[in-house]
């Protein structure tokens, strides 16, 4: 799934403030999941918000 240039700067950011250098959120999420959910819950939502805006904005595009 490609980050659509509206949100990059939101990714990007959310990446530097989190200390995370992955460049698929999908990815991102998966992992943070099977690592420890109570440490990483705000990131999981977080990213799980983004996804989901992502598709949002595919479908508007679209």
């Amino acid at each position: 799934m490609t980050i659509p240039k509206a949100l990059r700067a939101e990714y990007e950011d959310f990446l530097k403030a989190n200390g995370f250098d992955k460049q698929h959120p999908q990815e991102l999420l998966l992992e943070l999941a099977s690592l420890s959910m109570e440490v990483y819950l705000k990131e999981i939502a977080w990213l799980s918000d983004f996804i989901g805006r992502m598709e949002d904005h595919k479908r508007q595009v679209a």
